[in-house]
């Protein structure tokens, strides 16, 4: 036990450290044991949960109508509804061919809980307003448990009579009873329903209206409360029931006059409907369930429970033997492979944080004793999160991973000074108290602009997303600083006494020729001022070029071994046809199955359009230095034997399709994205759409003529063949036929209607009516339909209405009551910045007439959004490291040479970029920020130096020199034991969900490195260029004050 009394100015932590030991170390032996155990109790999930994005959405079914119709019927008064909600921002509308979507987006400082209130209150008022056959409008409210956590597909080896009901009642009601299980959707299996499939000759035979029937076949099937009654004292509840109890009961309907009944104008028959689409799993029929969570469930252990359900229940199970089960998307998997990919990267990094203070130090002890800082901090900050409520997930995996490289950087400066400290001769409880107290203010200050760099990125209130996922990162990485700062004061100076001795070690010969060139090559500096400057400029002009020619994209490259290809396919095209070319391009695939390593080729088309969803098998885990042999050999241009990535395997498989005459084939792999995103949009805002439609073609024209852009294609495009039915009026009116009854008769034949639902013994059956197949196949057939005047003379359509076949819209888009029509522009270039210049140079002079406008699309102002939220980051990261330095130095100019670092380390990151050939996605955006308050410390620590060197008599030159020679060896071992850290991340295949963090850790790791290679001698040539300013300032203020005395002294003389 140490009760020396400690001579001179000793700081508290050390101090503390020094004379009560025993306490001190059951103090870290007791955060060692809880920090376990907060570990170990800790819930694991994908995302941290308690954000709400500030969206929602309404979706409004509309089957078999145009956009154009959509638009008029339900876009329009949904958007008048809904513009009165509290905190609305804007409100975007999607008129389609089968419904309507309207995206609702509120101010970040809105209540969602009261916003999502609201608008079930204008849906409710809105919902009389719509067409009568609108069943139900659909709110969502986005989050986290909103995707399926699991996509199972399951092939029956032979044909099920109902395989919807027998999905539902064998496998989707078992799932859902699973604990932690929200919902199992089926996708694939059509229910059956009762079809009424009307017969246009005996409609004409009879000479009967349809709408009549409709009428009929509404008001026969009811089941309606009609009051009470009371009977002795009992109160007896009175209930009309005119439900139809069979198939029969339906047939037999009278539908005009008691002999006409519904079975002599019509087929009734339950059976599958008319298939529109088909689901498929490698070539066969397949049925996709997705499984949904409970908000609170754990992902891990709900996603084991399921597959427990399928390998044990289902299995045993005889009436699903004849099902292939294959899981094709499992996220509880994805989580623990990604959170594995996170700790063996930590353990990597701490080792290389370990072999580079080994290096350095040459002492296996010290060494050891430094790396405790490791596990000490991270504990700790596992346990401080366990205690507010946090989980273990990827988002506070990445601070955790972030901060490994950097927590042992206090306690080197620390151990570095007391080294010192014990070679100039001091005994160890004095070498510990005086080295420790000596730097204890410039690693308080650095550690702190660490910390304060997390805050404009957790401030930035334009983003409330960003802010709550920064803040998620940022905390463990604060916290861990924080447990970094007490262990360097606390633990160093105690172990210090026992382990740091006089005798001297040799220095690595590399490292003593090392301080020996710095210091010529500094003094050399310092006395050439303006070449230095020269240099200096040149080094950061170049950061212009590199920022030039660094892609930026909004897409964080990753991989979850997927990819999707998506064909546009003609408007003739019959669901034949579509099958026909979907075997094509499966065939062309799945012929490679064993050179792109396939797992599945899940598909999903229609008459306009087909989904092919291929999963790769999923690679084997590989060490991030697989990684970098792997990267390494494919630079030098030796063929890995190794399977193909991802996206090797998309151009494969594009460069092998068939010639596909009239189809457009794009690919995509960005999971959260919908399938028509395009590369890069622009939208045409105006009243007019077919104006819009006009302007677009001058747009198309313009964007063609760039060099990258492959194809170019507008939503009108995509639209089908309309025929356009104008009512004449006159003729109507003579033959006493409303127009409701021939846009109704005409709706309900092509389109048909939902019925009220059949009551079975055990469930609710769908019905609904329409004309048969055969009746509605051409043109002619529809000019046939005939309508009954009151004296029953036979009237065709061709006399009350004339026909206009026009071009229709794919999709209608609006945006706060504006129309906008998206001209969508495909290209193989990964830079979307070097794309937009482009655009603009494009579509300069390119005038519209008054009112209307255009815009660039989402994914631009999602860069431009991110660019503006990055240099509002930087500069207050910046300020906030100034206002620091200021309180370190008590000066207002010196912190300025400490600033000149961090332009520094944005040329090593962009460079680094650039050279690599990486994007700058958000990854790297948040990289660069964090950057700011790594590459300050090293400079804190040696103009701290610099200043305690002055005042201890030296000039100013030697104290630069004498601070550059002593801080060599600890600032290098700072910059390497991060950069040792970061090195699996940026090299290897550390993953979030497929998100990789490489960007982020090449940023970091290339400007951290030039900084402070170039800052050893841009900080001292600084420091002395602001200290003669300085001088120079305070010698004309001086001068200012004698003269301004020397004045006064004369008035008062001559007074």
């Amino acid at each position: 036990m140490i009760r020396k009394k400690l001579k001179g100015k000793v700081s508290l932590l050390p101090r503390l450290a020094l004379t009560r030991p025993v306490s001190v170390s059951m103090s870290l032996v007791a955060l060692l044991v809880v920090g376990f155990i907060a570990y170990k109790a800790m819930p694991v999930e994908l995302m941290p949960a308690g954000f709400t994005p500030p969206f929602l959405g309404v979706w409004t079914p509309y089957p078999n109508a145009n956009p154009e119709e959509v638009e008029q019927l339900i876009a329009r008064p949904i958007e008048e509804m809904v513009r009165t909600i509290k905190g609305l921002k804007k409100v975007n509308t999607y008129s389609q061919a089968n419904g309507c979507w309207t995206f609702l987006r509120f101010n970040q400082s809105a209540d969602m809980d009261l916003a999502y209130s609201q608008l079930r209150d204008r849906i409710d008022r809105v919902k009389p307003e719509l067409p009568d056959d609108v069943e139900r409008l659909y709110i969502r409210k986005w989050n986290n448990d909103d995707e399926p956590i699991m996509w199972i597909v399951m092939i029956p080896d032979r044909e099920i009579r109902d395989p919807y009901y027998f999905t539902e009642s064998h496998i989707k009601k078992p799932l859902e009873r699973v604990d932690g299980v929200a919902n199992v959707e089926i996708f694939g299996a059509d229910e059956k329903s009762i079809q009424i499939l009307i017969d246009q000759d005996q409609i004409k035979r009879f000479k009967i209206n349809l709408y009549d029937v409709i009428t009929v076949l509404r008001e026969d099937n009811f089941a309606i409360s009609s009051g009470n009654l009371r009977d002795g004292g009992n109160k007896i509840f009175v209930r009309s029931v005119g439900k139809f109890r069979s198939i029969d009961d339906i047939r037999r309907i009278p539908v005009k006059g008691p002999n006409i009944l519904l079975k002599d104008i019509a087929a009734v028959v339950y059976d599958v409907p008319e298939k529109t689409w088909v689901q498929r799993l490698n070539g066969k029929p397949a049925i996709q369930l997705g499984i949904y969570k409970e908000s609170m469930a754990n992902t891990v252990e709900l996603s084991l429970a399921v597959r427990k359900v399928f390998e044990e229940d289902f299995k045993n199970d005889p009436q699903l033997a004849h099902f292939e089960v294959e899981i094709l998307f499992d996220q509880g998997e994805h989580i623990l492979e990604s959170i594995d990919n996170l700790k063996s990267a930590g353990i990597w990094g701490g080792f290389f944080a370990f072999i580079v203070l080994y290096f350095f130090l040459r002492r296996f002890r010290m060494t050891l004793m430094l790396n405790l800082s490791i596990p000490l901090s991270i504990l700790f900050s596992l346990m401080v999160m366990y205690f507010m409520g946090w989980t273990l997930n990827l988002i506070t995996m990445m601070g955790l991973m972030i901060s490994i490289g950097m927590v042992v950087d206090n306690s080197i400066v620390v151990l570095e000074n007391i080294y010192r400290k014990r070679n100039e001769g001091l005994d160890n409880v004095e070498a510990a108290a005086q080295g420790t107290s000596e730097v204890s203010l410039a690693v308080t200050m650095a550690t702190f602009t660490t910390i304060v760099v997390f805050l404009p990125m957790i401030l930035m209130n334009d983003d409330m997303g960003f802010q709550f996922y920064m803040l998620r990162i940022g905390v463990p990485v604060m916290i861990s600083l924080l447990a970094s700062l007490f262990v360097a004061m606390v633990l160093i100076p105690l172990v210090a006494t026992k382990v740091v001795s006089r005798r001297k070690v040799k220095e690595p010969p590399v490292i003593s020729l090392m301080t020996e060139k710095y210091t010529g090559f500094l003094r050399l500096a310092l006395n050439h001022r303006l070449e230095t400057f020269l240099v200096l400029v040149a080094v950061l002009f170049s950061l212009k070029f590199a920022m030039d020619n660094v892609a930026q994209t909004d897409n964080m490259s990753g991989n979850i071994n997927d990819f999707r290809l998506f064909l546009d396919l003609p408007d003739n095209y019959s669901l034949e046809d579509a099958a026909r070319v979907v075997h094509m391009v499966e065939d062309s695939i799945r012929v490679r199955s064993d050179r792109y390593n396939i797992k599945a080729i899940d598909v999903r088309y229609r008459k306009t359009g087909a989904r092919f969803n291929v999963f790769l098998k999923k690679e084997p885990p590989m060490a991030w230095y697989d990684a970098v042999w792997s990267a390494g050999k494919t630079l030098l241009g030796v063929k890995d034997t190794l399977i193909m990535e991802r996206d090797a395997v998309v151009e494969d498989v594009k460069k092998h399709l068939p010639e596909l005459p009239g189809v457009t084939v794009r690919t995509s792999w960005r999971r959260s994205g919908n399938s028509d995103e395009a590369s890069v949009t622009l939208n045409l805002f105006g009243d007019d759409t077919r104006k819009l439609a006009e302007l677009s073609k001058e747009v198309e024209r313009r964007l063609k003529s760039i060099p990258e852009i492959i194809s170019v294609e507008t939503d009108r495009e995509k639209g089908q063949d309309e025929i356009h039915l104008i009512i004449k009026r006159e003729e109507i009116k003579a033959f006493g036929i409303s127009p409701q009854t021939i846009t109704g008769t005409i709706m309900y034949m092509l389109r048909g209607i939902q019925l009220p639902k059949f009551q079975s013994d055990d469930r609710e059956i769908n019905m609904k009516i329409q004309l048969r197949e055969s009746d509605r196949e051409n043109l002619q057939q529809l000019k046939n339909i005939t309508f009954f005047a009151q004296n029953g003379r036979e009237i065709p359509l061709a006399s009350l209405v004339t026909i206009k076949i026009t071009k229709g819209f794919g999709a209608i888009s609006r945006e706060n009551g504006k129309t906008f029509l998206a001209v969508k522009a495909n290209t193989t270039a990964d830079n979307l910045g070097m794309i937009h210049k482009k655009i603009d140079k494009a579509m300069a002079g390119f005038e519209m007439p008054y009112g209307y406008n255009w815009t660039k699309g989402n994914r631009f102002a999602n860069i431009r959004d991110r660019n503006e939220s990055q240099r509002f980051g930087v500069i207050l990261a910046i300020v906030f490291v100034y206002l620091l330095m200021g309180i370190l130095f008590e000066s207002f100019i010196l912190p300025l040479s400490v600033i000149m670092s961090i332009p520094f380390s944005f040329v090593g990151a962009y460079w680094m970029l650039y050279i690599t050939g990486t994007p700058f996605d958000t990854m790297s955006s948040i990289g660069l920020i964090i950057l700011i308050g790594i590459v300050v410390n090293n400079a804190i620590v040696l103009i701290d130096t610099v200043n305690r060197l002055r005042l201890e008599g030296f000039s100013r030159m030697d104290a630069l020199q004498e601070a550059g020679r002593k801080r060599l060896r600890p600032i290098l071992m700072t910059a390497f034991t991060t950069i040792g850290g970061l090195i699996p991340m940026a090299l290897g295949n550390a993953k979030m969900i497929g998100i990789s963090y490489k960007p982020m850790g090449l940023t970091i790791i290339g400007g951290l490195m030039f900084s402070t290679l170039v800052s050893l001698i841009a900080v001292p040539y600084a420091y002395m260029i602001f200290d003669d300013f300085r001088v120079y300032l305070r010698r004309v203020v001086s001068g200012a004050i004698v003269r301004k005395l020397k004045k006064e002294g004369e008035t008062v003389t001559t007074g």
